[in-house]
């Protein structure tokens, strides 16, 4: 049976969204699938759940001409599913997971994901302790990704509760990958790290040359020096919590500035960003604003056409999952 998502179009006009919405009957929008994370892969678009909570041992596909189609006429965008192997979940929490017969203790979920190729890279969270770069192979004719036994430890940055390295992306002509932690408040801190696609060796640190306050949520390269990431304030009056953890010690004047389009310390915010990397540094600027509203907690990101996808994961609030189309050019 076909799966089908509703597709939501946003077109980004003179930092304001106007959105249109492709409405459609389909229990993929569900928030129990909260899609941590999108990649392209040839011609499709890969939607990852997070895989934990709720275990969802698949990942879905999207034609790109399907989406296309879903934009120019309103119809149904159709789905495949391609499912996990060489997972076991253990633990009454679901918070082990073995890899083959690999063990990855106090396993959190898929946070970030990219492909080379028919290879997949997966980020996996945990605690503060860890989080893991693990691969698999895509094989297009079982439906089915192939988990291999190849891990690599990340260092942790920031002690934040439930936080970890929520970007991954793939620099082509390096053949490296580089992963960003969600937190990068400070230049003495804050890292991302690169390393090769192999998974073999020490990662790579990479300083930031100014902060970028809240969080990234994904990320996805250009070329080799440039990146598009999401940037993700979350906040409300019931949990204010990972807001203050994301901006603890730091001056909130100081933070506030980076707020555009009405929002406020105390409000939600999603802005798209530009990063570059230049002699071993991140700059960053806005590239994008895209929505204030509490429900709109953008997990992933990829290119298409002109401009980006997007996609909610649902979570906080029990809310839809939705994929976005937001033009850049």
């Amino acid at each position: 049976m076909k799966l089908y998502l509703s597709l939501l179009l946003a077109v980004c006009i003179n930092s304001l969204t106007a959105q249109s919405i492709i409405q459609i009957n389909d229990t993929l929008t569900a928030h129990r699938y909260e899609f941590s994370a999108l990649a392209k892969w040839h011609n499709k678009i890969l939607l990852v759940p997070q895989n934990r909570r709720n275990v969802i041992d698949s990942i879905y596909l999207i034609d790109s001409s399907e989406i296309e189609q879903s934009l120019q006429k309103n119809n149904i965008a159709a789905h495949t599913t391609f499912v996990i192997k060489n997972l076991r979940h253990a633990g009454p929490r679901k918070d082990s997971l073995y890899i083959n017969n690999i063990l990855l203790e106090k396993y959190d979920g898929f946070e970030a994901s990219v492909v080379k190729n028919d290879t997949i890279f997966f980020s996996f969270e945990a605690d503060t302790a860890f989080c893991y770069l693990v691969k698999g192979i895509i094989d297009e004719r079982t439906k089915s990704i192939n988990m291999l036994r190849d891990t690599l430890h990340i260092p942790n940055t920031y002690p934040i509760d439930n936080a970890g390295y929520e970007s991954l992306a793939l620099l082509p002509g390096k053949d490296s990958l580089i992963a960003f932690f969600e937190c990068n408040k400070d230049v003495e801190t804050a890292r991302a790290f690169m390393f090769g696609t192999d998974l073999k060796g020490a990662p790579k640190p990479v300083e930031w040359q100014r902060p970028l306050y809240f969080r990234i949520t994904d990320i996805y390269a250009l070329n080799d020096s440039e990146l598009i990431g999401i940037n993700r304030l979350f906040t409300s009056k019931a949990y204010p919590y990972e807001r203050d953890d994301y901006i603890q010690c730091e001056n909130l004047s100081t933070v506030e500035k980076q707020l555009t389009n009405g929002g406020t310390i105390d409000t939600c915010f999603n802005q798209l960003v530009k990063l570059k990397i230049t002699n071993n540094k991140i700059s960053w600027q806005p590239l994008a604003f895209i929505s204030l509203g509490d429900a709109d907690n953008y997990e992933g990101i990829a290119p298409f056409k002109d401009g980006v996808l997007i996609v909610v994961d649902g979570e906080p609030g029990n809310n839809p999952c939705k994929l976005v189309y937001m033009q850049l050019k």
